[in-house]
């Protein structure tokens, strides 16, 4: 073979304009500009990007910054596969935060850690070659089926308009005007109880996390004061404001409230006059409760609320490892509840204990018939 040197100019510009236009959409995906997403979390479970955009075989580099009060965080899955592996999260149950509520298996294809206020963490990884849309999603209990959004993977940066775009959430999408809501359900998916949300409702600071247990039965439990703030009888909660981003939402409690905690400090520890306490986060325990954890005057304490047996009320056990001094518990009095401990009824609104009988104790919140 030779080439022919006698072609002209004209001819040879020709030809190499045709081989670059058939060999170009061959070259190396990887030389493609790299995009940066930041990420963060907005308050009422949210991303601040419902959704963002990468080529095929692009690099990516997303920066997820946890923002909220409470733990969150962030995983990319296959199309079609986010209910399934919020669903398995679920049901890792006390396994949970040792994997970082992330699930084993192929369907998770990159994830951060579960991050607490103020952390942050770096994901780098290539797009998929296989055009698609990649949900994200927070996997943390009472998160996972309204805390996502979407990366859509092509090669012409196309996307739905967001009002029309189901693969966001519904507080997302720009609500048409007059459109009927009168059949929204409270909630968007079945739940079995125990669960919660971290959500806005009245009563409580924006740190609240509300609890819904066996037998018809809920517990507002704020993360800002460190307590329980009050209990219901009945359904859950109406988040409908709140997941449609109305501004200043607050869920509407959806049952009887039997139990408002009117006191400033429900603990105190040791002879300190001034109660200081922190909010460590919380992990789910044995049976899907959550147990939370805060700190008073630098002593870890950790909480646990369940339902007492025929939904009579609730059970609050505390444990203080470390406690070298005596420990008080105080409440609100109530016509519609009374206390119990160790089987016998309060008689005061203070429980004192010694260091010894404070490291575990539980008190009964009984409701009156």
């Amino acid at each position: 073979m030779y080439v022919d040197l006698s072609i002209k100019p004209w001819r040879w510009c020709a030809i190499m304009g045709f081989l670059v236009s058939v060999l170009l959409p061959y070259a190396p995906m990887a030389q493609q500009k790299a995009v940066e997403i930041n990420m963060t979390v907005l308050p009422g479970l949210q991303f601040s990007l419902p959704r963002f955009h990468v080529k095929p075989g692009q690099q990516v580099k997303i920066k997820f910054k946890n923002t909220d009060d409470m733990d969150h965080n962030f995983l990319i899955v296959k199309p079609g596969k986010r209910e399934s592996v919020v669903t398995k999260a679920l049901a890792l149950g006390a396994e949970g935060p040792k994997q970082n509520y992330v699930p084993k298996g192929d369907d998770v294809l990159w994830h951060t850690a579960a991050l607490h206020d103020g952390q942050s963490e770096v994901l780098t990884f290539t797009a998929p070659k296989e055009e698609g849309v990649y949900p994200y999603v927070c996997t943390l209990p009472g998160h996972g089926f309204v805390m996502y959004g979407a990366m859509y993977v092509n090669a012409t940066g196309k996307m739905p308009p967001i009002e029309k775009d189901n693969n966001v959430p519904p507080a997302r999408q720009k609500a048409e005007a007059g459109h009927d809501h009168a059949n929204h359900q409270p909630h968007p998916y079945a739940l079995k109880a125990p669960y919660l949300y971290r959500t806005y409702v009245e009563g409580a600071s924006p740190a609240a996390i509300a609890v819904h247990l066996p037998d018809q039965l809920s517990y507002c439990w704020d993360a800002g004061v460190c307590k329980l703030r009050f209990a219901w009888q009945g359904d859950f909660l109406d988040n409908t404001a709140i997941w449609k981003g109305h501004k200043d939402a607050r869920a509407v409690v959806l049952g009887d409230v039997f139990y408002k905690e009117d006191k400033s400090t429900v603990l105190g520890i040791g002879n300190v006059a001034e109660e200081k306490a922190r909010f460590k986060g919380y992990k789910i325990v044995e049976g899907g409760y959550p147990e939370f954890h805060y700190v008073i005057n630098g002593v870890d304490v950790f909480e646990l609320i369940k339902e007492l047996k025929n939904g009579q009320g609730v059970v609050r056990s505390f444990r203080i490892p470390q406690l070298k001094d005596q420990v008080r518990f105080t409440y609100t009095p109530t016509d519609a509840v009374r206390y119990y401990y160790e089987g016998k009824e309060l008689s005061s609104d203070i429980l004192e204990l010694s260091a010894q009988a404070g490291k575990q104790f539980a008190v009964e919140l009984r409701m009156l018939n």
